[in-house]
């Protein structure tokens, strides 16, 4: 069975746009005060993807071959 969507920041139930005519224009929030909850956490940069990247991982990111080169740098 699949779990009805919560809002990610009160865990409150929350119904999507396809969800009849009175669909919920907060979507994925349950309301207007949670969305502006969610953009101050992302304005103040409290949201992160943490990775540990090696340093082959890392070239690729930047786009060099190899990341011991220094005159790539």
């Amino acid at each position: 069975m699949i779990k009805p969507q919560t809002c990610p920041i009160c865990r409150k139930p929350v119904s999507s746009l396809t969800e009849g005519s009175t669909g919920n224009r907060y979507f994925p929030f349950c309301s207007e005060r949670c969305q502006q909850i969610d953009l101050l956490r992302w304005s103040k940069g409290q949201y992160r993807i943490v990775e540990n990247l090696s340093p082959e991982q890392l070239a690729d990111e930047l786009g060099n071959g190899d990341p011991f080169d220094q005159d790539s740098l």
